[in-house]
């Protein structure tokens, strides 16, 4: 009974993700007769704690099902700025390498089909270019490539890592692009697009011939949900804050202080920064149940990068940066790309720091609830540490002075 259940609840989670709306390329044929197929990707930072993938045919959707034609060609386009530290894979299951399943590369056979491709190292795989040059050796796409045999090199191991070099330099190295055309006939499931850098950013890919899905049901599953921002983080332009406005058990009356009630768009800001540095500050109250300084290191550092992520989104939300090119020598795009590698890289610090709590079987979280105490006159302690700190600093300074 338990089993019969178990398949009943897959598949109808399975028919139910079916039913979503399948985002098609936008298609083009040259003067010479060759028909390309587009995906322009950006990444919405914005969309939840990692951000999520979109793509500019798609009508603004979140990590969208798209949809590919068998033995058509289809080119992954990564130029928009957005796209820095999230280099696309492609996989036979959700996440790809991240989560330890096949990648769609030259000598890995699509699951249950009966080609030799694997043989020869001729299965689908994506092909990796910058700036308009192929990367690698192998191809299975005549026009784009010669066709090869026996060649493993199709150009990630040259693409990926120049997305961890700096944003300026990233976006100087010119367009970054993937192409790819699936033209095993036999293969009757889902693909799916992924970040090689961090994981749980995943989409679903449907193959079609003549232009309807090979298969119906959204299979393998997707075995977790995606991120889906408060009404409160939307406005902020982060993740995670609901529970954490002002006032809070855990937390100071404020901690942006005379913000002028003339000025809307900073108030906002300020705002936000009030909810995230109460949950940085909830978050970093924890018990030591490991009984490892590692533990407690990670316990408290999660909720300490967490905090520098939504500080960098809600300044990059806000629209009071001016940078129309990243290799500007501007203020406003050295910040850019100062707020650009706090979110990516120590988002991708987060996942490794969690990875580590798992393997090594500690919890995830280990907090303590430590409320801020009020005094009679209605100042916490706090605030009271902060005003002796403030007329210790102007003794000093007044000392100096004299």
């Amino acid at each position: 009974m338990k089993l019969l259940f178990f398949f009943a609840l897959v598949s109808a989670s399975a028919t139910a993700a079916a039913n979503n709306e399948i985002c098609r390329a936008k298609c083009t044929t040259s003067t010479d007769g060759i028909e390309e197929c587009l995906f322009t990707a950006k990444v919405d930072l914005h969309a939840g704690e990692l951000g999520y993938y979109m793509f500019e045919e798609c009508n603004g959707k979140i990590n969208p099902t798209l949809g590919m034609e068998v033995g058509k060609t289809y080119r992954f386009v990564q130029s928009d700025r957005s796209n820095w530290y999230h280099p696309l894979g492609f996989a036979y299951f959700p996440d790809g390498a991240l989560a330890d399943v096949d990648e769609l590369e030259p000598g890995i056979t699509p699951p249950d089909s009966s080609s030799d491709c694997a043989e020869k190292m001729t299965c689908p795989t994506p092909m990796y270019f910058q700036d308009g040059k192929y990367l690698g050796k192998y191809s299975n796409d005549e026009k784009i490539f010669s066709k090869s045999e026996g060649e493993e090199d199709f150009g990630l191991d040259h693409y990926e890592p120049k997305f961890f070099h700096s944003p300026a330099e990233w976006t100087d190295y010119g367009t970054f692009s993937i192409t790819l055309k699936f033209d095993v006939e036999d293969f009757a499931s889902d693909i799916f697009y992924f970040c090689h850098i961090h994981e749980f950013m995943t989409g679903r890919i449907k193959l079609l011939k003549d232009d309807k899905p090979i298969q119906e049901l959204d299979l393998p599953l997707i075995e977790y949900k995606y991120d889906s921002p408060s009404d409160y983080d939307k406005k902020c332009g982060t993740f995670g804050l609901e529970e954490f406005q002002l006032p809070h058990d855990e937390c100071p009356e404020k901690f942006v202080c005379d913000v002028p009630a003339s000025l809307p768009e900073l108030a906002l800001v300020s705002d936000c920064i009030d909810s995230m540095n109460c949950a940085m500050m909830a978050g970093m109250t924890t018990k030591v149940t490991a009984k490892s300084a590692k533990a407690l290191f990670i316990h408290q550092m999660i909720p300490h990068h967490q905090n520098a992520v939504n500080m960098a989104k809600v300044l990059l939300k806000s629209g009071d940066l001016k940078c129309d090119d990243l290799t500007e020598e501007s203020d406003d795009c050295a910040l850019e790309v100062i707020l650009r590698e706090i979110i990516n890289g120590q988002n991708a610090q987060i996942q490794a720091m969690r990875s580590i709590l798992e393997s090594n079987g500690w919890p995830t979280e280990d907090d303590c609830k430590v409320e801020i105490k009020v005094s009679a006159s209605g100042r916490t302690l706090f605030d009271t540490l902060v005003c002796i700190v403030t007329v210790t600093a102007s003794i000093v300074m007044s000392t100096v002075l004299i």
